[in-house]
């Protein structure tokens, strides 16, 4: 029974890990997915709002819980499911339906006019993320955009993660979660030719 017990905080840690390190991985993936919106967005000449409007827009699944509108409500079908308390229930719902929940269809809805916003405090009024603050946009293009030969335009996006769990207090004993400030730095980046010079007249900004 002891040798299991040792077994099992053992088999407990490096499943924790496992997990810790597959949701940064994934954060990871979804920051460079963000870049490359962004650098999409900057090559073909928008502004640098419209840059980072695309870059929150597309890491909106690296970005926590949904602030603004904070509720949605809940979809009557998984309400129904709920009700037959029968283990599965929801699982197989969600396996055969094809409808979106009520928070997805209020997200899509206000896209359009999140990236159609003039400024940060409209735009945060529209649609708003808890770790959209921790986002960090880098545009690095060339300064000379003469019109003559494309540059290459490279954005950084940097984000300050939250852990799910501190393993400094894991190897004191205390497992719980990560509390503010307890984040690793996580960066994704891409890179692209410019081509807006070609066919905008524009003194880089």
């Amino acid at each position: 029974m002891i040798e299991s017990v040792l077994v099992i905080i053992v088999a407990c840690f490096c499943f924790l890990a496992v997990f810790q390190y597959a949701n940064l991985f994934s954060a990871k993936v979804v920051l460079a997915h963000a870049a490359a919106r962004g650098a999409r967005a900057r090559a073909v000449g928008f502004n640098h709002w419209m840059v980072n409007k695309s870059v929150r827009v597309a890491a909106i699944p690296a970005c926590g819980k949904r602030l603004t509108p904070a509720n949605a409500g809940i979809d009557p079908a998984i309400t129904a499911a709920l009700s037959l308390n029968r283990v599965g229930d929801i699982w197989d719902l969600a396996l055969h339906s094809s409808t979106r929940s009520p928070g997805t269809q209020l997200e899509l809805a206000r896209l359009a006019d999140y990236m159609d916003s003039v400024n940060d405090p409209t735009a945060s009024n529209i649609l708003d993320y808890e770790l959209w603050d921790r986002l960090d946009v880098d545009l690095d293009e060339p300064i000379d955009l003469d019109g003559n030969t494309p540059g290459k335009i490279r954005v950084t996006v940097r984000q300050r993660h939250p852990l799910l769990m501190s393993f400094d207090r894991m190897a004191e004993g205390e497992l719980r979660d990560a509390e503010e400030g307890e984040a690793l730095a996580i960066a994704g980046f891409y890179t692209i030719e410019s081509h807006y010079p070609l066919y905008l007249e524009d003194a880089n900004w």
